[in-house]
């Protein structure tokens, strides 16, 4: 009791209480993803048995437009969240979360639902820029575990709209999801904008107050902000055409490519057709539970599950917990498929497919989202975690739209054997090819990607001067550390180092 009592008295003493709740306020939003991802499993049910005329083509259009839309929130949020800045982006996201709940829950028509789901997709796309955010503001020790809070909020959601489907009309599932939109604007309001953005627009002294804020912690705050900042300014003389070049560089085009081919595997896998058709699934691959039963039994798992890899993050290399759950999950996709081949107990396949959900939690589904917040530089990591979440969610687009036709050309069962295979194979890949970010800070990050070895500042995208005064900084590694400040204030704004340091002369003299 009394060490637990210590605990939390450091969590607060060191300013990680602070850091936690900016992070579960920016991650909040993805309470709202889950919402829009699991709607369409207990949408598509009640609407057949209202409409029993609705075709099959339209079914799968419902299901696929609360995707279609993904890509251009995503490519519109990269595009605004460096300019406008990560929190008031955030905040931004309940219009359309809002607008597309009511206008789906107020519909009348097929078309309007139809538009009512593809507005709620832009919350999916730009709701990416959490991941960015969170890694913006932790400390590399408590970043994994609380980048993985967003795929765990995302599970909450979804066993949440899950269950309410269960019991309830869609109409009023869809009017209690347009009023819990407004919970994260309203969370947002109490936290910083992300230190690092305010520094590299300039302005020092609110980046500094955000930091403090982040670290209640003085000495810390100036510490990590001139660690960021120096020898920044050279970058801020750059022709347009050097700007440009920023995104050939090898330390962008190389984490590009490695995360689109996990996201290949990951789409292939079945993750995301189980999360969108999870009703329907259950139906065709026969289990003996009711489906809805069922979905809200796979939602509780994920929700548990994904508390699980959020600990198994902060414990294990990403490259670990990649490739065993790859391999995990694609050994339970096999099971069911051989069950069903051997039609063996609906029970075991059910057991199989919940223990496939069950792995894809602890690697396979949350780290490809949580390394696009982490792999690119600092100039330009908005615009490239918006265009991998755009090209990621194409893949799952394309996914989604073409499952019935793939379960109705291949049968169910060789659709389990391909889901399986993929993840296999996805699971090799990540082995032999995933970079590895645990306990590493953004710096260090980008520092594996880089062409040359030599002095390069991967944030910044230029060579370092050889000449520089001063030694280097030392990275703080948990709270309380000590840390050895570069005596260098042209870096920062006067006024608050310079009131701070003539206080403690007049302190000694006295």
């Amino acid at each position: 009791m009394l060490a637990s009592i210590k605990g939390f008295w450091k969590v607060c003493r060191y300013g990680d209480l602070y850091m936690v709740f900016a992070a579960l306020a920016a991650q909040s939003i993805n309470i709202s993803v889950g919402f829009c991802q699991g709607f369409s499993a207990v949408l598509l049910p009640q609407y057949q048995h209202e409409y029993p005329s609705l075709s099959y083509e339209q079914s799968s259009w419902i299901a696929s437009l609360g995707v279609i839309s993904n890509p251009i929130g995503a490519l519109l949020g990269g595009m605004m969240v460096d300019a406008v800045g990560r929190r008031l982006l955030l905040q931004s996201i309940v219009l359309p979360n809002l607008i597309g709940w009511l206008v789906i829950a107020f519909s009348e028509t097929y078309v309007f639902l139809c538009v009512g789901r593809f507005i709620t997709g832009f919350t999916i796309g730009m709701s990416t820029v959490s991941y960015i955010y969170v890694a913006e503001i932790t400390t590399p020790e408590k970043r994994g575990v609380l980048s993985a809070l967003g795929p765990g909020l995302v599970s909450t959601g979804i066993f949440v709209v899950y269950s309410l489907g269960a019991f309830i009309h869609w109409r009023k599932v869809a009017a209690i999801c347009a009023g819990f939109s407004l919970l994260t604007p309203f969370l947002m309001y109490f936290v910083p904008e992300s230190p690092l953005w305010l520094a590299s627009k300039g302005q020092m002294k609110e980046a500094y107050n955000a930091m403090f804020w982040l670290r209640q912690n003085n000495s810390t705050a100036q510490q990590e902000l001139m660690e960021f900042t120096k020898d920044r300014k050279s970058g801020e003389t750059m022709t347009f055409k050097q700007k440009m070049r920023l995104f050939t560089r090898r330390s962008v085009l190389k984490p590009f490519a490695l995360l689109i081919v996990f996201f290949i595997f990951q789409e292939m896998s079945g993750i995301y057709v189980i999360l969108y058709y999870a009703v329907d699934f259950f139906k065709s691959v026969g289990t003996s539970v009711n489906e809805f039963t069922a979905s809200i039994i796979v939602g509780g798992v994920r929700v548990f599950m994904g508390a699980v890899g959020a600990c198994l993050i902060n414990s294990f290399r990403r490259k670990t917990l990649a490739t065993v759950s790859g391999l995990l999950l694609g050994a339970a996709m096999m099971g069911a498929a051989i069950c069903d081949s051997l039609n063996g107990p609906p029970l075991v396949k059910l057991a199989c497919v919940l223990l496939h959900v069950s792995f894809s939690m602890v690697g396979f589904l949350q780290l490809p989202w949580i390394m696009s917040g982490e792999l690119y530089p600092q100039d330009i990591r908005g615009v490239m975690s918006g265009a991998t979440s755009c090209c990621a969610y194409v893949l799952i687009f394309f996914n989604i739209k073409t499952y019935p036709q793939l379960e109705k050309l291949l049968t169910s069962n060789v659709t389990l054997y391909l889901f399986a295979v993929c993840a296999l194979f996805g699971a090799l890949y990540c082995l032999l090819f995933l970079p590895e970010t645990k306990g590493k800070t953004l710096s260090e990050i980008m520092r594996q990607f880089d062409e040359e070895k030599k002095d390069v500042d991967p944030e910044a995208g230029y060579e370092k001067k050889s000449n520089m005064e001063g030694r280097p900084v030392q990275r703080r590694h948990s709270a309380g550390a000590s840390v050895s400040l570069e005596k260098n204030n042209d870096i920062f704004s006067p006024q608050w180092v310079q009131k701070e340091n003539e206080r403690s002369t007049k302190g000694s003299k006295e």
